[in-house]
């Protein structure tokens, strides 16, 4: 019956006008939309139960698209998604469709996907940081053989804190730094070089294209050290450029450091020691950053977290999409960005 009525409509598109191929366009796109949030959940069989863990529950009607299910044990009912970041989720399928954008080739910037989705730029922004942090902190676990160490930097960004519209109304002093606008429309002084005001960023690769990275606190040996020792394996020998502070941390763990010297013009040594791989991790994610206009440097690891799980994917076929699967594993927790600011 199904197909007779696709049959139909498909024999009434060519007398149709544009706006009302438009116009339907827009209603099956929402359908597969919904259609896709349905599955979603039919993707988890018979979950356990999130009150008291016990298993093989029994089937309880439906809730709206998803599959109800009741606890044997505890008596509770729920759905694959109760307990999730998708379970409050008032709007399920535009909610999932962000999630396959931020996995796409070209993911589109907050206010680009809220125009695209139909929805407000604050609302497409929450649903990022909803999504992005199902990878916070993401790494390919212990790196091993040859492991290439560098670091790059981003300007700090405190965008959304208010601070110099409280400061202008008497309410509070002024900012440490002036706003990076500031430097190109009033011809503030720009600091030469590195300064605190730039956020360094340590990347961690090895030969077969594991990757952990990280925001730092500083460039001291001190917040390069757990970093390091987090991500080496114990026969891993690290590579890296001419940094005092990977000197120090292999004589003070007894490892093997290997170093080139990038001033002096040497990007190979033997064919072998070279930190090529680590410096196209930058490139990719320098491009990756881009688009999104330099997000606040309280949410970079997030974003950084983003950038090495899409990289993990990276040139290969991959079935239904990863980061909503991580998304449905995750514990729901109160959305932060709603508190009341002072």
């Amino acid at each position: 019956m199904a197909s007779v009525a696709v049959a139909g409509i498909l024999d009434v598109l060519p007398g149709l006008s544009l706006p009302d191929l438009q116009a339907l366009a827009a209603a099956v796109q929402q359908a597969v939309r919904v259609g896709l949030s349905a599955a979603v959940a039919e993707t988890v069989e018979r979950p356990c139960c999130p009150a008291c863990g016990a298993g093989k529950p029994h089937r309880w009607g439906r809730c709206g698209t998803d599959q109800r299910w009741r606890c044997r044990s505890c008596r509770k009912t729920y759905t694959a998604l109760t307990g999730t970041p998708l379970a409050r989720a008032k709007k399920r399928p535009e909610l999932l469709e962000a999630a396959r954008n931020m996995m796409g080739d070209d993911p589109l910037s907050v206010r680009k996907l809220a125009e695209e989705l139909g929805v407000n730029r604050m609302t497409a922004w929450r649903w990022r940081l909803k999504i992005v942090r199902a990878v916070d902190k993401f790494s390919d676990g212990k790196l091993r053989t040859i492991v290439e160490a560098d670091e790059t930097f981003m300007r700090e960004s405190r965008k959304g804190s208010r601070e110099w519209s409280r400061h202008h109304n008497g309410d509070g002093p002024a900012p440490p730094r002036p706003r990076w606008r500031d430097h190109d429309r009033h011809g503030v002084h720009m600091p030469r070089g590195l300064s605190r005001w730039q956020v360094p960023i340590l990347v961690l690769r090895d030969r077969e294209g594991a990757t952990c990275s990280s925001k730092l606190a500083s460039l001291k040996h001190k917040a390069f050290e757990p970093v390091l020792d987090a991500a080496m394996s114990d026969d891993a020998m690290l590579c890296t450029d001419g940094g005092a502070v990977y000197r120090k941390w292999g004589k003070s763990r007894d490892r093997i450091v290997e170093q080139i010297n990038t001033k002096k013009g040497i990007r190979v040594r033997n064919g072998v020691i070279h930190i090529q791989n680590a410096n196209a991790f930058h490139s990719r994610f320098k491009e990756f950053i881009r688009p999104f206009k330099g997000p606040a440097t309280k949410y970079l690891t997030l974003y950084i977290g983003w950038m090495a799980f899409r990289d993990k994917f990276r040139g290969k076929q991959i079935d239904g999409n990863p980061l909503i699967e991580r998304l449905i594993k995750m514990a729901w927790e109160p959305d932060a960005t709603r508190k009341r600011r002072a």
